[in-house]
């Protein structure tokens, strides 16, 4: 369902695209297939000239291990709870009761990708407390959207702030879209993102949300199928065991791709118009996260690969706790260098 339901969105916003532009994206689509032109990327491949895949440092700050309170600094993101301005930079750092903070930055509201980190970013919240972590999420869109989609997800409106204007996702070199000299409409370069061109591991993303995938902690999806369905979402009647006859383990056929079917269906579609931003070209807009510690240091920095490839949660926190051990050492290993053993 992540497939369809893309295509059924693209096709209520791309009206507008002329045959002309239409006409040319078929053709560049079919070019880049048939040629494995550098730069675009088919199913499972990278792209090396769109964008670095999965790197905890982007090319803006190549050598920089601090938190990008720089290209943040002056951009504007209100608070989901009243609207109050905040100034981004602002929301970095970590308080002094916690080890780490976690700046995730949604794709727009309306997005699968923002829904689906959200629900898995809920279901982690024992994990992060475990580590540490506090979390704070600046999504694409106005605050009202902001709202709306913590109401509709049961999200901490306090840990939410929008960016109406995506400033700070292109500030920090989060992926843009394919395609950037082509003037075609962004609903035509997302259909493209949906085939896999542009958006490395979109159709592996696709496809596990039918096969399933053994061994993995997959708890997160049933309790986001359960949130949804106390929304009315459709399948509102869906019983817990619903899947028990396709397997108990990990992730089961057709589990995720039911969540993404009622995010989709009930979730985004139906309210297209209170949750998507108002420019078009933030459609094809990607997030990422940043996780920085108490002294400013960066710990982990991911850019999403494309639609329904974000932030491995998994990753990040196994990063955190490896980090935040690191440093608790320190004072023991300097003790130990400076005067030849442990303190007792």
């Amino acid at each position: 369902w992540g497939l369809p339901g893309h295509t059924a969105l693209i096709l209520t916003g791309a009206m507008d695209a002329s045959l002309v532009q239409q006409r040319l994206l078929l053709l560049v689509c079919a070019a880049a297939a048939c040629t494995g032109v550098s730069g675009w990327a088919a199913p499972g491949r990278t792209a090396h000239v769109v964008r670095p895949a999965r790197q905890r440092l982007f090319p803006t700050v190549p050598t920089k291990m601090v938190a990008p309170t720089e290209e943040l600094a002056g951009i504007e993101v209100y608070a989901a709870t009243d609207g109050t301005p905040v100034e981004a930079s602002a929301l970095l750092l970590p308080s002094s009761a916690n080890n780490a903070r976690v700046v995730a930055f949604f794709s727009h509201f309306a997005d699968l990708n923002a829904w689906e980190y959200a629900q898995k970013l809920l279901a982690c919240r024992e994990a992060l407390a475990d580590v540490g972590a506090e979390l704070v999420v600046i999504g694409i869109g106005t605050d009202a959207a902001a709202a709306f989609f913590a109401e509709q997800l049961d999200f901490p409106k306090e840990q939410l702030f929008a960016d109406a204007t995506g400033a700070c996702h292109k500030a920090l070199g989060f992926f843009q879209g394919p395609f950037p000299e082509l003037e075609i409409t962004p609903y035509a370069k997302l259909l493209a993102m949906v085939a896999g061109i542009g958006s490395p591991s979109t159709f592996d993303a696709i496809l596990r949300g039918f096969t399933g995938i053994q061994g993995v902690d997959a708890k997160w999806v049933g309790q986001a199928l359960a949130q949804g369905a106390a929304k009315g979402r459709f399948p509102a009647d869906l019983p817990v065991a619903a899947f028990d006859s396709v397997g108990n383990n990990g992730l089961r056929p057709f589990e995720l791709a039911t969540l993404r079917l009622q995010n989709m269906l009930e979730g985004i579609l139906v309210n297209w118009g209170k949750l998507a931003p108002s420019d078009p070209a933030l459609t094809i807009q990607q997030g990422g996260t940043i996780v920085v510690d108490t002294r400013g240091e960066l710990i982990y920095r991911y850019a999403d690969e494309g639609i329904l490839v974000y932030t491995p949660v998994e990753e990040m926190i196994a990063s955190i706790e490896e980090a935040t051990s690191v440093q608790a050492s320190r004072p023991k290993a300097q003790a130990m260098n400076s005067a030849g053993a442990l303190p007792t």
